[in-house]
């Protein structure tokens, strides 16, 4: 079932982005990588302030799971500023 003509949607999955991006859309772009960057942020110092190796880890596992999701939302707005190695500085 497709949602709009020409938009190349199936079942509800945009198969390719929207020419135009609104100034919505890039206000919900902005605060999903500022909520991704702060999750990233905050599991980081976790790790550091956790004294149990367990929880040290999942905090380390969460803040590189945020930290992936920040540079793959980047890369999807402008694939030169993203950097897929460099960890987020707190």
């Amino acid at each position: 079932m497709q949602l709009q003509t020409g938009t190349g949607t199936q079942a509800g999955v945009m198969q390719q982005p929207p020419e135009i991006v609104t100034t919505k859309d890039l206000s919900y772009i902005q605060d999903a990588l500022s909520w991704e960057l702060l999750a990233a942020k905050k599991f980081a110092m976790y790790a550091q302030m956790a004294q149990e190796q367990g929880v040290k880890d999942i905090c380390e596992r969460l803040s590189r799971m945020h930290q992936n999701h920040y540079q793959k939302l980047l890369s999807h707005l402008d694939p030169a500023k993203a950097i897929t190695s460099q960890p987020i500085s707190q």
